[in-house]
């Protein structure tokens, strides 16, 4: 798969309007009733997905009159709230000053404070002046400190570089826009994406254009509101987040919480700051036929390309773990602490492969007693935990590792595992893990466990 590194951002304002009448409307429109309610239903998972790192928009697209993804939208169940959503936002865009009064008005004191923040630093803060860079803008770059007394990481590891401060900063940037609503939201894609930006929805890779899409139908549907930020794991030029959302559907007003993990990696551009080359965010599940839609039919025969390539995966007969295990995105592991988690989670990975006998044995070591264990949301004992891996290992392989974020005494992990069907057929999954450990005599073992 293709990774986007120092790529060049397109500045040029005579290419950053967006059209949005394009293959993936064409191949929407084309799509049978079935094929469409299963793209709906991927669009819910989807709003699951969405975060501080996903969802904004890079640039102001222009809106079609007609488009296909609205005509998707219309023939589901939420045609009534998804029409009135985007009449809404085609006259909020219609006059862009009027929307940013709006917000100015919403936010109180926060826009008071903003103003004040612009006119101190002297950046040009007028969207239509040829001199506007919304990356600078002051109301995008609200100081670290200020934010996190409004988002408290529960568990807190530190921004020890440079770049690691700058995504900090963003991503809690990101979470205020947030909070004050879509409106507000709609722009912060432009300062935390660029035009060659990927990221991989629930398993599925997206370019920027089709990302966009996809949430510009899924917010019509649901509000998606931010709630507890339990991680940020930051490592070399990658972050690992976990958060609360509570989806709000708009037709209903019935609500559904939930917890999202995302992973990315970033670029520094210079005084544009940290951008996203490549996000996951979420991990497989049924709807991932329904997200390959947005997809041309060239992305979906290389996303099935790289299904089939993990499938095939054979393990190297070894007992360096670290050779029969290898780390597609490594980064730099620098205390003995951390070492040791390493090494841990390989050990866990190869008892996971050897059998539920040999695994179910080498829990003893790898998890305290009184673990904490929250498994695909839910808090649950560690017995029950043990009883849902039962059911998987022998069928379920563990096959690649894209990422182990050590920060500190917390690791955030990144794989994929293969599972044999009762048919013969396989199937590829990819998995998201927090866990914290805690030293034990002359070893280490997992007290907090978040996994999904």
């Amino acid at each position: 798969m293709t990774r986007f590194e120092g790529s060049t951002i397109n500045k040029d304002p005579s290419t950053t309007q967006r059209q949005w009448v394009s293959a993936n409307d064409e191949r929407i429109i084309f799509m049978n009733r079935n094929q469409k309610a299963i793209l709906v239903a991927s669009l819910l998972s989807l709003s699951m997905a969405m975060s501080a790192c996903g969802g904004g928009q890079s640039t102001q697209p222009a809106k079609a009159s007609t488009s296909a993804v609205e005509e998707t939208a219309k023939e589901t169940e939420s045609s009534a709230a998804a029409s009135t959503a985007n009449s809404k936002e085609t006259e909020s865009t219609g006059n862009e000053s009027t929307t940013e009064n709006k917000e100015s008005e919403s936010t109180g004191t926060e826009s008071t404070a903003t103003e004040s923040s612009e006119q101190a630093a002297g950046t040009v803060v007028d969207e239509n002046s040829e001199d506007y860079v919304i990356e600078l803008d002051p109301q995008y770059n609200v100081p670290t400190e200020e934010l996190l007394k409004k988002f408290p990481i529960k568990h807190q590891t530190p921004a020890a570089t440079d770049l690691s401060k700058k995504i900090q900063n963003r991503m809690l940037n990101g979470f205020n826009r947030w909070n004050m609503g879509y409106d507000a939201w709609e722009h912060w894609g432009e300062v935390l994406y660029h035009d060659d930006s990927i990221y991989n929805v629930n398993g599925v890779r997206l370019t920027l254009k089709e990302y966009q899409q996809a949430m510009d139908v899924s917010l019509k549907k649901l509000d998606i509101r931010m709630g507890d930020f339990k991680n940020m794991v930051l490592v070399d030029d990658w972050m690992a987040i976990q958060y609360e959302t509570v989806n709000i559907d708009r037709e209903t007003g019935a609500e559904k919480p939930g917890t999202t993990m995302e992973f990315a990696k970033f670029g520094d551009y210079d005084e544009l700051g940290a951008k996203v080359d490549e996000g996951w965010g979420g991990v497989k599940n049924d709807t991932y036929s329904g997200t390959m839609h947005f997809q041309t039919e060239e992305e979906q025969k290389a996303q099935q390309e790289f299904m089939d390539e993990l499938i095939a995966t054979e393990l190297k007969d070894t007992d360096n773990l670290e050779d029969k295990y290898p780390i597609v995105y490594p980064t730099t592991i620098d205390t003995e602490l951390g070492e040791k988690m390493k090494a841990a989670i390989l050990e866990d990975f190869d008892k996971f492969n050897q059998g539920y006998g040999a695994w179910d044995t080498w829990t003893k070591d790898f998890y305290t007693d009184d673990v904490a264990m929250n498994y695909l949301g839910e808090d649950i004992s560690l017995d029950d935990y043990k009883a849902e891996m039962k059911k998987q290992i022998g069928n379920t392989q563990k096959v690649r590792i894209n990422n182990i974020l050590v920060s500190e005494d917390w690791a955030a992990i990144h794989y994929w595992t293969v599972t044999e069907k009762e048919d013969g057929t396989k199937d590829a999954d990819n998995h998201m893990q927090f866990l914290h450990f805690v030293e034990n005599g002359d070893g280490i073992q997992v007290d907090i466990c978040y996994a999904k």
